[in-house]
């Protein structure tokens, strides 16, 4: 699968990074909630319509979204609780942005609310969310789901491209984001549905 190729090569160029930031004693935790911060300060960019320093800022905590995991790895810190908090902070990080985006469209666009748009950012941010839910209910009872579209990565990449080329290239992004996010939240209820019908035999 081309995802999984490209997120194992990813791996292999910041393991020397993530050894390095092990070294220095720095716990993943801290990366976490770093990139969190980051997250809602992209978020407050957004929302103040500074979206180059947004998306600088998102590059960021996609950079610290990336490599926490694989410090915990190098410095043989990786916990169940760790993985739990990582995937928490997360789903808090994509909040902050997208909650940016809705007060963006709502107050901040020349004294007009763009209406569809904050109807966009609501589907982004609903299906975003329920991407993650079905794999974090599908992992609960043992089933795989690590299909569809847009995982997190992508997501991610979406969000930071829309930010750094501006407003209007952001509200493609969102609308993208929307249709996207759902879709691939409906790919993993599919799969679910169908691996379990299949493992009870009916």
């Amino acid at each position: 699968m081309p995802a999984r190729r490209l997120k194992s090569r990813v791996r292999e160029l910041l393991g020397p990074a993530a050894r390095l930031v092990a070294d220095f004693g720095i716990s993943p935790a801290a990366i976490t909630f770093t990139g969190l911060v980051l997250s809602v300060f992209s978020g407050w960019g957004i929302a103040t319509g500074h979206f180059l320093r947004a998306g600088i800022l998102l590059m960021l905590a996609g950079l610290c979204d990336m490599i926490d995991g694989e410090t915990a790895r190098a410095g043989n810190r990786a916990t169940a609780s760790g993985a739990f908090l990582d995937s928490t902070v997360d789903r808090y990080s994509e909040i902050a942005v997208l909650v940016g985006a809705l007060f963006y469209y709502m107050a901040r666009t020349h004294g007009a609310p763009e209406v569809g748009t904050a109807v966009a950012v609501f589907a982004a941010l609903a299906g975003s969310l329920m991407v993650s839910y079905a794999r974090a209910r599908a992992e609960a009872i043992g089933t795989s789901c690590e299909v569809g579209l847009t995982g997190r990565p992508e997501r991610m990449i979406i969000l930071i491209i829309g930010a750094l080329f501006g407003a209007g290239v952001f509200r493609v992004a969102i609308w993208v984001l929307a249709v996207l996010a759902n879709l691939t939240a409906i790919q993993r209820i599919r799969h679910v549905l169908i691996a379990t019908r299949d493992s009870s035999g009916r």
